[in-house]
C-alpha cells in the first residue's frame, strides 16, 4: 500500500481513536479535591493532542493528493482505490465489539471479534483462525488479569 494511503487511514484512526478515548474519560467520576484539575484533564488533553495530529496527517495528505491529480473526481477515485469501504466494515465491527463488550464480556466477545475480522481480510483456515482467536484472548486476559491485576 502505498504511503499516502496509510497516512489517510492513520490519519482517520487516529482521530476515532482520539474520539474514543475522550468519549470513555466522559464515563468517569469527578472527584471534588481539586478545583478546575479532575483525573479528566490529563488524558483528555493527551486525546485532544492525538485529534489534532490525526487531523494534520489527513488534511496534509488529502492537500497533497488534491494538488498532484486534478480535480474531485480523481480523489474521489483515489478513496475507492484506498479499500474505504474495508475500513468501514472494521470501524463498524470495531462498534459491535465495544457494544458486546460491555453486554456479553470479554472472554466470549473477544474470540468471535477475532475470528470474524481474520475471516474478513482473507484467513480462510477456519482451525488457525479458531486457534489464534482462543489463544490470543487467553494470552490477553491473563496478561491483563494475572500480571498486571486488571480487574474486568
Amino acid at each position: 500500500m502505498k504511503k499516502k494511503y496509510i497516512d489517510i487511514i492513520s490519519g482517520v484512526v487516529l482521530m476515532l481513536f482520539s474520539l474514543w478515548g475522550w468519549y470513555e474519560t466522559s464515563t468517569w467520576k469527578e472527584s471534588s479535591a481539586a478545583a478546575g484539575v479532575s483525573v479528566k484533564t490529563y488524558p483528555r488533553a493527551v486525546f485532544a493532542l492525538i485529534f489534532i495530529c490525526g487531523a494534520i496527517i489527513f488534511v496534509r495528505t488529502l492537500i497533497k493528493m488534491m494538488k498532484k491529480d486534478e480535480g474531485v473526481q480523481a480523489l474521489l477515485n483515489k478513496v475507492t482505490e484506498m479499500h474505504l469501504v474495508k475500513v468501514a466494515v472494521v470501524v463498524a465491527l470495531m462498534i459491535i465489539y465495544i457494544i458486546a463488550l460491555k453486554a456479553v464480556g470479554f472472554l466470549l466477545t473477544t474470540p468471535v471479534f477475532l475470528f470474524v475480522s481474520m475471516w474478513f481480510f482473507g484467513e480462510r483456515n477456519w482451525k488457525k483462525v479458531a486457534i489464534i482467536s482462543i489463544a490470543g484472548t487467553l494470552v490477553l486476559y491473563l496478561f491483563f488479569v494475572e500480571f498486571m491485576n486488571v480487574n474486568f
